[in-house]
């Protein structure tokens, strides 16, 4: 017999069967029975780990949100300079992207614009978590003498993810069509240039 697998597994299965069905058919093709499909799974099984889309919808916020802010906050707590853990950050951030395409089409969807509140707020404290550590390296760098006096370390980090940003949503609407990680070493370059 099959040994049954912890709630947890099952979610985790769940969140990352909806990443698939987002990165190749767009959120609004992120169905229940999409996601049973995608997973493998009963649609009746979904139902027993999550109430419904919008309980999915904020685990799949949760999870980009630590992997995103959570390994950030790893990276930013660790010994090297200011510039390797912002591109550490940097590279990390956008190998997530690469391997999960859904995560770009589902955070700018109009289900976390416009649908329920709850999701874009939560959405909105990871964003404001991870611009926090950002911008705490990069003021550590202008302490440290490694990037030039006078940037705002805010303001630089919004720059950062938007730089992140704007080349997801470039990579998703050419259908993936470029590699994104080859894009990423090119800005990376320039980035840190203008920080010196």
């Amino acid at each position: 017999m099959i040994p049954k697998k912890s709630t947890r597994i099952r979610k985790e299965e769940i969140v990352q069967a909806s990443l698939r069905v987002i990165g190749e058919r767009g959120a609004n093709a992120m169905t229940t029975a999409a996601i049973a499909e995608a997973a493998g799974m009963s649609e009746s099984n979904i139902y027993r780990h999550f109430g419904g889309k919008l309980e999915i919808n904020l685990a799949l916020t949760d999870f980009i949100g630590a992997a995103l802010a959570g390994r950030a906050a790893t990276i930013a707590a660790g010994s090297q300079r200011p510039v390797e853990k912002l591109h550490q950050i940097f590279t990390g951030h956008l190998a997530l992207i690469a391997e999960n395409p859904g995560i770009p089409r589902f955070i700018f969807s109009e289900e976390v614009h416009l649908g329920d509140r709850r999701l874009a707020e939560k959405m909105a404290i990871w964003i404001g978590s991870y611009l926090e550590t950002l911008a705490g390296v990069v003021a550590a760098g202008i302490a440290e003498g490694e990037f030039r006096q006078g940037i705002a370390p805010r303001e630089t980090a919004m720059t950062f993810l938007g730089m992140i940003s704007f080349t997801a949503i470039r990579w998703s609407m050419s259908g993936f069509a470029f590699d994104i990680r080859d894009e990423s070493a090119r800005l990376w370059d320039n980035f840190a240039e203008l920080l010196r």
